[in-house]
């Protein structure tokens, strides 16, 4: 089975390591992970990879695009591709949620988030995987999501890009209702802190 996880961020130095490119830090824990590396493919206007776990090839796309224009990248790749919606897994930040939580949810709106605005409009559907990683807010939220995480945020944040990592993982090899049954859970409500 093909499986799609396409990672939210803005390409160039300036936007590493801030609250808009969790998505991206997820797609390159993957890369590293399962030690493959991303190329830019101008088809697919983002840098693409592959791997395979187990039966299933999972492709990862990190849209070139700047986030709020990711739709037109990620609606290219899964057509080409053919992948099924409900298996397209999209990571991005979520500001409405504790710094280092997440919350997988399904067929889920956007939620404000101009990013996965653009890709329900250009795929005509919201039937697709969110894997949302909490970064908090601080202030003006466009200014907040455009800055330097500071170092004690960033070593939360670390923590909740492995888990997503994890997560994205899991969704693949045990499904979705197995996934968020395992990550939908509050801080405190096990023994691991996000």
């Amino acid at each position: 089975m093909d499986y799609c996880i396409t990672g939210l961020g803005n390409v160039g130095g300036e936007y590493d390591l801030t609250p808009h490119n969790v998505g991206f830090m997820v797609c390159d824990e993957i890369a590293s992970y399962f030690k493959f590396t991303l190329n830019l493919k101008h088809q697919f206007r983002g840098y693409y990879g592959k791997f395979t776990l187990g039966e299933n090839s999972i492709f990862i796309l990190k849209p070139a695009t700047y986030v709020n224009l990711s739709g037109g990248s990620v609606a290219n790749f899964v057509h080409f591709y053919k992948i099924n919606l409900a298996n397209l897994i999209v990571v991005h930040d979520d500001i409405d949620l504790p710094l280092g939580s997440m919350k997988i949810k399904f067929g889920s709106s956007s939620g404000g988030h101009r990013g996965v605005e653009s890709i329900i409009e250009h795929l005509s559907s919201k039937k697709f995987i969110q894997i949302k990683v909490g970064v908090g807010r601080s202030g003006s939220p466009r200014n907040y999501v455009l800055s330097k995480f500071d170092r004690k945020s960033l070593s939360i944040i670390e923590g909740a890009v492995k888990r997503a990592k994890d997560a994205c993982i899991d969704i693949v090899q045990n499904g979705l209702t197995h996934a968020m049954n395992a990550y939908n859970k509050k801080i405190g409500e096990d023994d691991e802190k996000f």
